[in-house]
């Protein structure tokens, strides 16, 4: 067999043991990299690389804060005060959905949900809801609100640089360019979990989970959990400016100042910020990002993006576009959205350019399918971070993440065509 076959072989094997949730899912991750190594498709070093990644440093630091919050019953606080309008279950869940996104347009998706996840967590203690309700809701707003700006992630970038060269500067993408469809996919996610969220989510988790700090509350001076909100807010703060002044460190090392001043300060003692973060999400992250990689250097995604042409190429831009479209969305659910994303641009582009079609709308389709990776633990970071808050398990994405990306597919194939003609002339 060919690596590409291999890596093929290994990839479907390993969706098809995830969705069975047939071994646990850290054994299960870390197999994959294995299989791969053996296999000869993988050098070792690219097995354990993944480890000191920037996403894994930020995940672990930003749960070690998130825990201090819990520590002081800062969290809760929190969130009764951002949810203390908010009457009951549904109107939570659009808040969150809602909120996460409007935080994601601007800050990463991994970091919106690890600086949220604690006051979530916190709102659902005091309204008495299973975390697992909310929890869903804040990573598919994340990743959705990503769509409104051009830095709410490296694909925007991806899609922008696109445009921006393949049309040789006839074509810009502005700041808020991606946000026509982007804010209507957000919204529209928030009435989504408003309206049948409650008959989808899973009930996980006990309602008192989010109180984890409220033991040591009365242990502490007051003025500690004052000092962790303005680290918490500090960190936030610092994470946004280094999009725009360069002096300013990268996020995952601002996360790590943060929990370093947690743990010199007596928030936390040195065992409860090594408690603090959840191991499986490590593996997540981790050991399926080989898979990825071998993915693109095997050719293996290559293969599929040849296929998708052969199938929609010959029926116009609309069904190539949406043809494109589910294939980017498939994929984004088991490898990186931002690779999937580099991958497909400027197939689409070049697609679209031989039909005679403007390819602004196929290049954003690409973008916004590689956005909506709601369906499983492995699409982003960010949804392997609320697997332990959550008690979630593989399947407990995949029914309320097929429902919203049907809702995203649909809107997406009547938005975009609207806002991008695919023959302008024509149109008018």
């Amino acid at each position: 067999m060919t690596p590409a076959a291999i890596t093929l072989t290994v990839f479907l094997i390993a969706l098809g043991l995830f969705i069975a949730d047939f071994l646990p899912m850290g054994l299960m991750v870390f197999m994959v990299p294995l299989a791969l190594y053996f296999c000869g498709v993988i050098e070792v070093k690219e097995i354990f690389a993944p480890l000191v990644g920037q996403s894994i440093i930020l995940v672990v630091a930003m749960s070690v804060i998130g825990a201090a919050l819990f520590r002081t019953g800062m969290a809760e606080r929190i969130g009764r005060l951002l949810f203390r309008f908010c009457p009951g279950e549904r109107s939570l869940m659009m808040v969150v959905t809602l909120f996460s996104g409007v935080v994601s347009a601007f800050v990463s998706n991994t970091g919106t949900v690890a600086i949220l996840i604690p006051i979530v967590m916190g709102a659902a203690a005091s309204h008495r809801v299973r975390p697992s309700r909310l929890l869903i809701p804040l990573t598919a707003g994340a990743t959705l609100g990503g769509n409104i700006s051009v830095i709410g992630s490296p694909g925007n970038l991806i899609a922008k640089e696109t445009i921006e060269r393949f049309s040789e500067g006839a074509m810009s993408v502005r700041f808020f360019e991606y946000a026509g469809v982007g804010i209507p996919l957000l919204v529209a996610a928030a009435v989504f979990y408003a309206l049948v969220g409650p008959k989808l989510l899973p009930e996980k988790g006990g309602a008192e989970a989010g109180c984890g700090g409220a033991q040591g509350v009365a242990a502490l001076p007051g003025w500690k959990g004052w000092f962790t909100v303005a680290v918490l807010l500090g960190t936030v703060g610092a994470m946004i400016g280094a999009d725009y002044f360069k002096w300013l460190p990268p996020m995952h090392v601002t996360a790590c100042v943060g929990a370093v001043a947690v743990v010199l300060f007596g928030v936390l003692t040195q065992k409860e910020a090594f408690a603090a973060f959840d191991m499986q999400a490590v593996f997540l992250l981790s050991f399926m990002t080989p898979l990825g990689g071998a993915m693109m250097k095997t050719g293996a995604a290559r293969q599929i993006a040849d296929a998708v042409v052969g199938v929609g190429g010959g029926h116009g831009p609309l069904v190539m576009m949406a043809v494109l479209w589910l294939t980017v969305w498939g994929l984004t659910q088991v490898m990186s959205n931002t690779a999937t994303c580099a991958l497909f641009c400027p197939i689409g582009w070049t697609i679209a350019k031989t039909l005679g079609a403007d390819p602004r709308a196929v290049v954003i389709a690409i973008l916004i399918a590689s956005s909506v990776a709601v369906c499983t633990p492995l699409a982003i970071p960010a949804n392997s971070m609320i697997l332990e808050p959550g008690g979630l398990r593989f399947k407990d994405f995949f029914k309320p993440g097929i429902c919203l990306s049907a809702l995203a597919f649909v809107l997406s194939m009547l938005l975009l065509p609207a806002i991008y003609p695919f023959y302008p002339a024509a149109a008018s």
